[in-house]
């Protein structure tokens, strides 16, 4: 083996890549960390306040918990936008269509999220009023208090998540096709995401419950284990796997 073959080899070996796309990997790592770090709790939080039976006399009593809630589930919808964000110049590279569409969904699910948030805020000062008058349960108060509930629910989890497991399929799909990352990392993403979307649908139609904490939670495993763990590890220590330049490999020879 000649001295020519042994640097064109081992330049073939290394992953040359720009101090941008090693930002853009670090910071999509890191958001998918921060978002699951602040929704997990956050719908736990709010879930455990909204779900009881008097939800709306423990609304205002709890109004922090509320507040902090929904700040939670803001940082998520913003976050979730800027994933797409940042992988947006790498994946139009490789197939404009498809990122795209893949930020257009981000964007759609964040905003669905952020009017989930609203509805949210909007029951602190409808609990207020209501105390205040010491309105009957049957009272109009209520019934404006659950088309709030239901406007979060859609919102944070009814709507939101079919349009999440699409796009995450869009996403996965481009892992996988492109071998930007090992194949076992994008097939539980594509996995995790179908399930999602389906399971969402399910939900809609009262087969499963997909609110936290019901029996539908189990089938977030898969999607938990590729955002959480997997995809973020990889990028932060492996990052995208992008084909050398030619001219790279030219001046290596």
């Amino acid at each position: 083996m000649t001295t020519t073959e042994q640097t064109t080899q081992t330049s073939k070996s290394k992953r040359i890549v720009s101090a941008n796309q090693r930002r853009a990997e670090i910071m999509i790592a890191a958001l998918f960390l921060v978002t699951a770090a602040a929704s997990i709790p956050g719908a736990f939080v709010l879930d455990s306040i909204l779900n009881a039976s008097n939800y709306l006399a423990q609304v205002f009593p709890n109004k922090g918990a509320v507040e902090l809630g929904t700040l939670m589930w803001s940082i998520n919808n913003i976050g979730i936008i800027f994933i797409a964000v940042f992988a947006f110049p790498l994946l139009r590279k490789l197939d404009e269509a498809l990122a795209v569409g893949y930020l257009a969904s981000r964007i759609t699910e964040g905003t669905i999220m952020m009017v989930g948030a609203a509805a949210t805020l909007l029951l602190i000062p409808l609990s207020q009023e209501f105390l205040q008058a010491n309105a009957p349960q049957g009272s109009w108060f209520l019934t404006l208090g659950d088309v709030l509930k239901q406007a979060e629910f859609l919102g944070l989890t009814g709507l939101s998540l079919p349009v999440l497991g699409l796009g995450g399929l869009l996403f996965t799909w481009m892992l996988f096709r492109f071998r930007l990352v090992p194949r076992g990392i994008s097939v539980v993403g594509l996995i995790g995401y179908a399930v999602v979307l389906f399971g969402s649908i399910a939900g809609w139609f009262g087969l499963i419950d997909v609110a936290p904490g019901g029996n539908g939670t189990i089938f977030a495993l898969p999607v938990a284990t590729f955002e959480i763990i997997l995809l973020p590890f990889w990028l932060l220590f492996r990052g995208f796997k992008t084909p050398e330049a030619p001219e790279r490999i030219v001046a290596a020879k």
